[in-house]
């Protein structure tokens, strides 16, 4: 059994339409994601007195964010001695939803980590 041309131009089309939209509903993921981070920013200024919230990973980078990309989160100046980071991380977990989220303080950073946050982060909220 062979395809015939105009078989195989239907299957092309078809695969060309899918990964358009495939495109379209990862742009639209990725745009929800920005927008729940900087409510993720403006929640934490604003609850918690957090002066600088950076945003880093893929969703900072933009190019390889995917399907299964979370929200990551660097928190320059957490006062763990007046709140309670678990208490503060499921708060930003409902925020979040449906994604999954990353909160780095500076007092969790490392030395490599920080310079990747350094490199491509951008500070948000």
């Amino acid at each position: 059994m062979s395809i015939t041309d105009e078989e195989k131009k239907k299957i092309r089309e078809n695969w060309r339409l899918k990964s358009e939209k495939e495109k379209e509903m990862l742009e639209i993921r990725k745009k929800d994601a920005l927008d729940k981070a900087h409510k993720i920013a403006k929640f934490l200024k604003e609850k918690y007195n957090v002066s600088k919230v950076v945003l880093y990973g893929s969703l900072a980078r933009g190019f390889d964010f995917w399907e299964f990309s979370d929200i990551d989160i660097f928190v320059d100046d957490w006062d763990d001695d007046k709140f309670n980071y678990w208490t503060m991380f499921v708060e930003i977990e409902r925020i979040a939803r449906p994604y999954k989220v990353s909160i780095v303080t500076q007092r969790d950073v490392t030395g490599a980590l920080l310079k990747e946050i350094e490199k491509e982060g951008r500070e948000i909220g």
